[in-house]
């Protein structure tokens, strides 16, 4: 588990807290990155990035890279602490994860980072095969695929 809180130069003062940030393979084929920012990191985010919380934008980023292709997956994050699974990745890749915060211009200050995780062979093999457990598609959109829908006058 990689565990980060910010540099004691910027603290001032602030009683000590610990932010959790870590991901971990759960089976051959998911990854799951669980993450706890604290208040007080948010609070010396905003000293730092110059604006209030609720404006910047936190994103999970998932790096993998295999057979010298690298490839990224971005998951924005509403809540200071939760989890993200993400399955069907590649085998015989290193993986790494990091989360950061971006303000409305641009600037983006990392708050934490994994160490490279390396997933054996497991039989997949698109790079870019790997997605959200959570994915929601629209019903709409899940249905097209095996329904034909008919409209013939009233009611018929």
């Amino acid at each position: 588990m990689d565990k980060h809180s910010f540099p004691h130069n910027i603290r001032s003062g602030i009683p000590f807290f610990r932010d959790i940030f870590d991901m971990n393979i759960q089976n051959s084929h998911t990854l799951t990155v669980r993450w706890n920012l604290s208040v007080e990191t948010m609070k010396l985010a905003e000293t730092v990035l110059f604006e209030k919380t609720p404006d910047m934008i936190k994103e999970i980023r998932i790096f993998v890279k295999r057979n010298g292709i690298e490839a990224v997956r971005t998951n924005r994050i509403k809540r200071d602490k939760g989890k993200w699974i993400i399955v069907q990745v590649p085998g015989h890749a290193l993986y790494r994860a990091e989360c950061r915060i971006v303000n409305s211009i641009n600037v983006s200050l990392k708050l934490a980072e994994t160490v490279d995780i390396f997933l054996a062979e497991n039989g997949v093999s698109d790079i870019n095969s790997f997605h959200n457990a959570e994915t929601h598609t629209r019903w709409e959109e899940q249905f097209s695929a095996y329904t034909c829908y008919r409209t013939e006058g009233k009611g018929k």
